[in-house]
């Protein structure tokens, strides 16, 4: 087994001991624009981790938070 292939089992396991879910998702083109924005201006390399960041943040932010999450009638 070479050695990328090993050090990529290694990350798997260390994220799913940390709790992380793997999901495939298809974004729409401004969404990949707006990504890779975040990625030029925060300096994250992956979209992965700058998607990770950006729902952090928002989770993080109160306001943010209820914008995205409240539900109105």
């Amino acid at each position: 087994m070479t050695r990328a292939r090993l050090a990529m089992r290694k990350r798997a396991k260390r994220e799913d001991e940390a709790g992380f879910k793997r999901v495939t998702l298809a974004l729409s083109p401004e969404a990949v624009r707006l990504l890779e924005g975040f990625m030029a201006a925060s300096g994250h390399t992956s979209r992965q981790a700058a998607l990770n960041d950006m729902l952090e943040r928002i989770s993080d932010d109160m306001f943010m938070r209820q914008e995205f999450l409240a539900v109105s009638t």
